[in-house]
Order: C-alpha cells, then sequence, then structure tokens
C-alpha cells in the first residue's frame, strides 16, 4: 500500500511538472523587510505616541504567488493569478494588525486574496474574472514615485486607498469583479470593470437584498515613448456614507482620476489628481501629488510634496499636507535598498499619518506626524 502511494505521489509531481511546462506556470514572490519609526500616532487618550520596530512590507507587501498561462492556439490563451500576503517579521505594526485576516495574512485580507482570477486574453483584448485590483489604484501607483508603498507613499493622503482618515474610500481591490481591457492601439488602452460585490467577502447578493452595493469603472490611457497619461472614472451605488457628522444614508459615490507622467531622462515627473463626491452628502473630497524621480548610477533619488482636502466631514480647516524625500539602490535586478522619510501638517480637522505598504495607524486631530524607514526589498 506505501509502495502505491508513493507511486502515486511520484506520478502526480511528474504530470504536475508536465503541465506545469505545458501551461506557463510561474511560482514568483517578494520578501520586504524595514526598520521603522513612527510618531504622530494616536495613544487612544487624546494625546500622540510613535513607533518603531521592525516591519514586513514597508515598499512592496511580502507576498508568494502563483501565475501561468496556456496557449489554446489561433492567438487565444487562458491566464490566471493567485497571490497571497505573508507576514515576514511576524505580524505588523500598525492598526491594520486588529483584523484576523490582517494578522494571519498581513496584506490582502485572507489566503491568496491578494489577488485570485482567471481569464481569456486573445486578438480581442483580455476579459478577467474574480478578486482584482482596481484600474485607478494601477495608475496612481504608477505615477507616485515612491510606487505606493514606503514611507512617501501617496497612498497617506489620496483618495485611491486610505484607511486612516475619516473619510475611509477603499479603491485598491473589489471582488467578485469582472474587467475587459483592450488590446494596446498604438499606445492607447481602455479598461471596463464591474464588481457585483466589491467590499463583501464570498457571499453572493441576493435579488431580494435591498440596496445591494455595486461598483463600475471605465479608464483609459495613453502610452508611447516618455509620456504616460491615464483617466479614470469610478462610480459605487449604493454605498452607506462614511462621513462622521452624516447619517449613514445610502448614497452613490462617483470619483475622477486623472494621472500623468513625463520621463525626461535626467528626471521622471509623475502627477495624480484625484475628486470624489458622493450623493447625500455636502461638499467633496480632493487630493493630489506632484513627484519626482531622479535615476543616480544604479540608484534613484525620489521626492514628493502632495495635499488632501475633505468637505464632505468638515467645512473647513481640513486640509493636510505632506512631502517626501527618499533613495533606492538597486544591489541587482531583483534586491534593492531602500531609505524614506516623509511628513504631514494636520489641519485642526484632519487626523491623517504616514504608514508604509503594509503599516497603518490612527491619528490625532491637527496633530502632525512622521515616518521613517530603511529596509531591503528582494523579488523572486
Amino acid at each position: 500500500m506505501k509502495k502505491s502511494l508513493i507511486a502515486l505521489a511520484v506520478f502526480g509531481a511528474f504530470s504536475g511538472a508536465a503541465m506545469a511546462q505545458g501551461s506557463n506556470v510561474q511560482l514568483y514572490g517578494i520578501i520586504d523587510m524595514g526598520l521603522t519609526h513612527f510618531t504622530g500616532i494616536s495613544n487612544g487618550a487624546g494625546g500622540t505616541t510613535s513607533s518603531t520596530g521592525l516591519s514586513s512590507g514597508v515598499d512592496n507587501a511580502s507576498r508568494i504567488g502563483i501565475k501561468g498561462s496556456e496557449d489554446l492556439g489561433n492567438g487565444l490563451s487562458t491566464i490566471f493569478d493567485v497571490e497571497t500576503g505573508y507576514c515576514a517579521a511576524g505580524l505588523s505594526q500598525g492598526a491594520t494588525t486588529t483584523g484576523s485576516g490582517e494578522q494571519t495574512y498581513c496584506t490582502g485580507g485572507g489566503f491568496m486574496q491578494r489577488q485570485a482570477w482567471v481569464g481569456l486574453k486573445g486578438d480581442f483584448g483580455t476579459v478577467t474574472a474574480g478578486r482584482q485590483y482596481v484600474p485607478a489604484f494601477l495608475n496612481e501607483a504608477n505615477a507616485d514615485p515612491f510606487g505606493y508603498g514606503m514611507t512617501g507613499q501617496s497612498a497617506n493622503l489620496s483618495l485611491t486607498l486610505n484607511t486612516r482618515s475619516p473619510f475611509d474610500l477603499l479603491l485598491l481591490r473589489w471582488n467578485q469583479d469582472v474587467q475587459y481591457s483592450t488590446p494596446n492601439l498604438s499606445g492607447f488602452t481602455g479598461h471596463v470593470a464591474y464588481s457585483f460585490a466589491p467590499f463583501s467577502g464570498g457571499t453572493v447578493p441576493t435579488a431580494t437584498t435591498p440596496d445591494v452595493t455595486r461598483a463600475m469603472a471605465l479608464d483609459g490611457g495613453y502610452a508611447n515613448g516618455p509620456v504616460a497619461v491615464s483617466l479614470d472614472y469610478t462610480q459605487i451605488k449604493n454605498l452607506a456614507t462614511i462621513a462622521s457628522t452624516a447619517t449613514a444614508t445610502q448614497g452613490d459615490l462617483k470619483f475622477w482620476q486623472a494621472t500623468g507622467t513625463y520621463d525626461f531622462g535626467v528626471a521622471k515627473l509623475g502627477a495624480a489628481y484625484e475628486h470624489v463626491t458622493q450623493d447625500s452628502v455636502p461638499g467633496n473630497a480632493q487630493s493630489w501629488f506632484l513627484g519626482v524621480t531622479v535615476p543616480v548610477g544604479a540608484g534613484a533619488v525620489l521626492a514628493s510634496y502632495g495635499q488632501n482636502k475633505n468637505t464632505m466631514v468638515y467645512s473647513s480647516n481640513a486640509t493636510a499636507k505632506q512631502y517626501a524625500v527618499g533613495y533606492t539602490y538597486a544591489l541587482s535586478k531583483q534586491t534593492t535598498l531602500y531609505a524614506t522619510y516623509a511628513h504631514i501638517s494636520n489641519d485642526s480637522n484632519t487626523a491623517y499619518t504616514v504608514g508604509d505598504s503594509t503599516d497603518g495607524f490612527s491619528g490625532v486631530a491637527g496633530q502632525s506626524a512622521s515616518g521613517t524607514t530603511v529596509g531591503i526589498d528582494v523579488m523572486f
């Protein structure tokens, strides 16, 4: 019996390897570790405190994934990607560790929940379905000199992902999401995304469920030579209002975004602007940033400045400002060293704090916050 089981195991291993070769399956991942120091964090009693420690996933969240494709002939292929986060240093420091999913996997919210999708690719474009990144997040990550990571990340103040403010808009990943991307047409590409339940877990909404939250996005971009630009419109239907001064009514949220980069060779400029309104809520939320990347040998100097103004929660004194500087150095194609510093100044009604790709904290209104890190990022 044992010999039979061993034979079956060996056969399964060889057949699995053959299938992997035929379908071009790839195992990949990132391990990222950084020493971090954050100030301006709420101590839970109206004051501030600081945090110093070793964090997993400062520049890029630590992860392991499996992706692949299979050629079906006639220009058609299947594609897939499943990816899970893990905590290389144990648990992250920030407030995001309070959720059981974050404690277990650091980022993504659960096993294989950073990404989990399958699709078809051909001359018509690409269709994918599953848990996927939202186009607006990818646009901003491409424009951000810090690549949506390290303490200088635009996410500290932007509207595409900010869980550390009174207005909590999550435009990072959607569940139950179907996306279509056009072929590249002389530099132009288009994307359409529709989610049946962007924020809920595995539950499929029933027809009797009132005011089901749905989401859709229309996105277009152009990239050719030194220039890349994008324009995005995202709408989330029947989203409960999040503004702390408003009643919890249902309303449609409307999000506009424009991003762009221009590479001069000696320096690459990046910028983004975002604007949000919601039914039944007066005012709006806006965020923007300007950034630059300057290559220096095998490294690069990074810098950015951005603002967030939110009158959906407060009518005045609701602006936060961030400046950030950093340096990255490529030891190889796989290994990068980094060091960054960011500082946020808050108006009397805003309470933003500095975080990184994994860590996030609650702040105190009117108090400034900062974050410093040095670390290493290894891709495999």
